[in-house]
């Protein structure tokens, strides 16, 4: 078979574009180039197949599209991440790492005031603070990247008063701007939906739910 790479422009590419995009990647530009944002989702896609990362579509990454689906690969991007489900403070504590340490019980308050699955909270934090190491969060006390645009993202990311002010006040605004079907950026009720606006990285959805799923197995482990 013939193998394609990035700045390729080929009518396979289409296919391969509609397959990532099924599977939860944010896919914008549906034409035949294989452009640099889709080379990002088939580099992530390879790692998370645990087959070679090159960003090269050959026979190995085909087997592993054939294999790989919606309800194999990552559920938990479309899940709905409303509404809350029960944990208890000492559960979300459990798997709190490095900053994020004794901030549990005030990610389970905002989850449950909000109705939003916990886990999914914390992922974005975690995806966007790195477990509040990032400079911006330990500068601004913003977990969440929130007004950190591309351009000047520590000049222009909100600062909070402190990591608790930081968990309420952004659950409150990401509710209602991306969770609710009345708000400004709703795309759905799950991380492919929130993916279309909140990030220009076609991987962040996906990520985060990853990281959704490795906090449940976290829980889960702990338990037993």
């Amino acid at each position: 078979m013939k193998f394609l790479r990035c700045g390729d422009k080929d009518d396979r590419v289409l296919g391969w574009k509609d397959y990532f995009d099924s599977l939860g990647y944010k896919i914008i530009n549906k034409t035949n180039l294989y452009d640099k944002m889709m080379y990002y989702v088939v580099r992530d896609f390879q790692g998370k197949a645990h087959i070679k990362v090159d960003g090269i579509i050959g026979p190995i990454t085909t087997g592993a599209s054939n294999y790989y689906n919606i309800s194999n690969f990552c559920p938990e991007v479309y899940e709905l991440i409303k509404p809350y489900r029960q944990y208890n403070d000492e559960q979300i504590e459990f798997i709190m790492l490095y900053r994020l340490k004794g901030l549990g019980r005030m990610f389970n308050t905002a989850a449950i005031i909000y109705n939003i699955d916990v886990m999914h909270i914390i992922a974005h934090a975690v995806l966007e603070s790195n477990w509040g190491r990032s400079v911006i969060a330990r500068v601004k006390k913003n977990l969440f990247g929130f007004r950190a645009y591309d351009q000047s993202p520590l000049a222009s990311a909100g600062t909070f008063k402190s990591y608790e002010d930081c968990i309420m006040t952004w659950t409150k605004w990401w509710r209602d701007y991306y969770l609710v079907a009345t708000g400004k950026y709703y795309n759905g009720c799950h991380e492919k939906g929130v993916n279309v606006r909140y990030a220009t990285s076609p991987i962040a959805g996906i990520n985060k739910s990853f990281i959704v799923r490795s906090l449940r197995r976290a829980v889960i482990r702990n338990e037993s």
